[in-house]
């Protein structure tokens, strides 16, 4: 049953990487953003630690420590998306300055998920402080995604589609990170939760979209993605209570819906509203400066008569 378990959760992670990649190519950062990062893997994760902690504090502990690792993800966007604006980017080819973000981002990555561990200790603190650090992560990730979609706040939809093999290929980094956190699930619960959200998923999405889509596709769907994975930090802790205190299936189902209806579903209007305003600002702006470029060209002609 155990085994069974951390193979069904690990998985899900990995269709979830292959489902993600394949929305944003086809229905563009916003959308394949936003809805690629629904409460998927936490779900499953959620029922896995369900079953893999020896007691409820432990569980409640795996589920909190989800948003914190969430939150290091955000980092890594922000760090790829600032690498993006570095001088010593420029000149080099798509690979190089792909290398170059993911080191960037990584490096913060790194630099919060250290934070994380040292400062916070989540495996000793109390629940009320691990309830504490998940809302606070949740409010920074949020912030996080805003700056984002403010850096780079529309990009086009991507122009290729991969074949099915490269699609399932996808998949296997994330299933082999998620079921090493099934397995720590028993041993050490707060650790568990933050295996569960490394970068491996985002962090292929990042080199799938910039190697198939170009980096315009990649850095224009981190916005979305952290704002997306929202609904997960918030799935973890409703689910957190719901699962203990209902029938388990009954409380993963209402909070994967409260997620969705009250993340998801409104982070989606809003920024397809934000995205179209771009794109029709973006329009006036090329108009303005066409007609611009032909005055100053019918004044030259004029002067030189």
């Amino acid at each position: 049953m155990t085994l069974a378990v951390e193979i069904a959760s690990a998985t899900v992670a990995g269709l979830v990487t292959v489902m993600l990649s394949a929305m944003v190519e086809r229905l563009g950062p916003v959308i394949g953003g936003v809805l690629g990062c629904v409460p998927h893997v936490a779900v499953v994760g959620s029922i896995g630690f369900l079953l893999q902690t020896a007691s409820s504090d432990e569980f409640r502990i795996a589920m909190l420590s989800m948003p914190l690792g969430m939150l290091c993800n955000s980092f890594l966007f922000f760090g790829v998306r600032v690498a993006a604006f570095l001088p010593i980017c420029d000149g080099k080819t798509p690979t190089g300055r792909l290398s170059l973000c993911l080191a960037c981002g990584a490096l913060c990555y790194a630099a919060g998920l250290i934070a994380i561990i040292m400062g916070l200790r989540p495996k000793e603190q109390s629940m009320q402080i691990a309830w504490l650090a998940a809302v606070a992560a949740f409010v920074l990730e949020f912030l996080v995604g805003l700056v984002l979609m403010y850096l780079t706040p529309s990009s086009s939809h991507g122009t290729q589609h991969s074949s099915c093999k490269v699609l399932m290929a996808r998949g296997v980094p994330p299933f082999c990170v998620v079921f090493l956190a099934m397995v720590l699930a028993r041993s050490s619960p707060a650790l568990a939760g933050i295996v569960a959200n490394l970068p491996m998923v985002s962090g292929m999405a990042i080199i799938i979209l910039w190697m198939g889509q170009g980096e315009e596709v990649a850095i224009g769907s981190m916005g979305p993605m952290t704002i997306g994975q929202l609904s997960a930090a918030a799935y973890a802790m409703i689910s957190s209570e719901l699962m203990l205190l209902w029938h388990p299936a009954l409380g993963c189902v209402v909070s994967w819906i409260l997620s969705l209806a009250v993340i998801t579903k409104p982070s989606l209007m809003i920024l397809q509203r934000l995205d179209q305003k771009h794109k029709e600002h973006a329009v006036e702006y090329d108009s303005a400066k066409a007609r611009s470029e032909t005055e100053v060209s019918s004044e030259g002609s004029s002067n030189s008569c």
